[in-house]
């Protein structure tokens, strides 16, 4: 079920998720806002880099009797391109990036590759002239079907999203807003889990109730086919929003059931109160946002209940799973004057999934902060931190965990091109049958890169 939060800014917390990680994957390309080239009124903006780097990476693997330690100099390719482009009722937004490498193993001079991508773009016609509107989709990233983590995000499997949809709009009043849709969405990827599809249908009834709030009534139905289950949840809330000077409030209350069918004919019912609360308060140079959400959902339906985000960057992975009911909060604060030359960004997230199928509870908490500072009109250095933590039925035992540590300085050569220094730590605990293992990481990165904007 799509809701409404009556800001286009929702999507800003899952961007500042991944952004401490995201400059390490895309190796320290530079700013490229030097000076914006004019593009035509049809292109806003169209950014992106390439950079060539070399560096040194050093593992060591806790046996239980013995440490294994590993060092393996690399050398590799990295690269990112989005944008934005808007004609009448047209707007494309993309946003993508990779990663190639190669490594040898000092000890035994075996040589591998790793590569990595991460991306999204989304292609929506709305005309408020017409009463019909419809999106395209994709996604790329990385996923796993388990709670563990691994030191290297690019040892996830690969999964590509397609997702298409289309709505119709009739107004039985002049305050009023009746919308029926059809979203469906596939995947596409290597391994069993990979291989899934859904598809959804619903109807939005909204009214607007004042100047700056909103009321609507939201209702679907969504089925899905993956890993040899079938799965039907309907779906009905209730969603209040209200614009403020500072920023916006929005709030829903409904329910969700879902049927199931398994592979054997055998079948199971669940039920569940959803909703959600938001709360952002807005500033020309500080955002915060704190969210409550509950929801129903399993890794199929999610392909057709959540279009394509519209935000920069994905997260690394994303975690395949059952049936599940999903309580989360979270709270993020991003700040772009915290002095004359620094800027600030926090997040904290917890999650608590409870499995429809197997009745099983598992505990999600992800953490972070990034911290940059302008040294001159030429040198950047950035600190970036992130953790991310799994538990079972107990909330409090840690089962997999995972603390990163970036560094970063950059020096800007020419116009768009800049030389940087990064050092990454990777430190991975867990109390299952995973080893614990230390990683350092020294890279030398060169980069090139554009930024354009249109005329105005």
């Amino acid at each position: 079920m799509e809701r409404r939060s009556g800001s286009a800014n929702k999507y800003s917390l899952a961007a500042f998720y991944v952004g401490t990680g995201f400059v390490g994957a895309f190796c320290v390309a530079w700013p490229s806002a030097a000076t914006a080239q004019s593009l035509s009124d049809s292109v806003k903006t169209i950014s992106g880099s390439a950079s060539v780097f070399t560096g040194v990476t050093h593992t060591r693997t806790d046996r239980g009797a013995s440490t294994d330690t590993n060092t393996e100099p690399s050398v590799g390719l990295a690269g990112r391109v989005g944008g934005t482009f808007e004609s009448g009722a047209n707007a494309l937004a993309l946003q993508y990036g990779g990663t190639l490498e190669t490594r040898r193993d000092t000890a035994d001079g075996d040589q591998t590759d790793r590569s990595s991508i991460i991306g999204a773009s989304r292609y929506t016609y709305f005309d408020p002239g017409s009463r019909l509107d419809f999106n395209l989709g994709h996604t790329v990233s990385s996923v796993r079907n388990d709670t563990g983590f691994v030191v290297n995000p690019s040892s996830y499997d690969t999964r590509n999203t397609l997702s298409a949809g289309a709505g119709l709009r009739f107004y039985p009043g002049e305050l009023s807003t009746l919308r029926f849709f059809s979203q469906a969405g596939r995947s596409f990827g290597g391994g069993a889990f990979n291989d899934q599809e859904s598809y959804t249908v619903g109807s939005e009834l909204s009214r607007r109730l004042s100047e700056r709030s909103t009321g609507s009534l939201n209702v679907s139905r969504s089925w899905s086919d993956g890993r040899g289950t079938d799965i039907t949840i309907d779906s009905a809330q209730l969603v209040y929003s209200l614009q403020l000077e500072s920023g916006y409030f929005s709030i829903g209350a409904g329910g969700s059931q879902a049927e199931t069918e398994f592979a054997g004919g055998t079948t199971s019912e669940s039920d569940a109160v959803t909703g959600f609360v938001e709360r952002a308060w807005v500033t020309t140079d500080w955002r915060t946002l704190i969210k409550y959400d509950r929801s129903m959902s399993d890794s199929a339906t999610d392909l057709s209940l959540n279009l394509p985000p519209d935000f920069s960057f994905l997260p690394n992975t994303v975690r395949l799973q059952d049936l599940v009911v999903r309580d989360s909060l979270s709270i993020t604060h991003n700040n772009q004057q915290v002095c004359d030359a620094c800027n600030l960004g926090i997040y904290a997230a917890g999650a608590i999934l409870e499995s429809q199928i197997s009745g099983a509870t598992t505990h999600e908490y992800r953490a972070g902060v990034n911290l940059s500072f302008q040294l001159t009109s030429l040198q950047r250095l950035n600190f970036g931190y992130s953790w991310q933590g799994d538990a079972d039925e107990d909330a409090n035992v840690i089962v997999d965990q995972i603390h990163r540590f970036t560094t970063v300085w950059t020096r800007q050569l020419a116009e768009n091109t800049s030389f940087g220094v990064q050092f990454n730590q990777s430190y991975l605990r867990s109390k299952s049958v995973r080893n614990d293992q230390d990683q350092f990481e020294l890279r030398l990165v060169l980069s090139r890169g554009f930024s354009m904007s249109g005329r105005r």
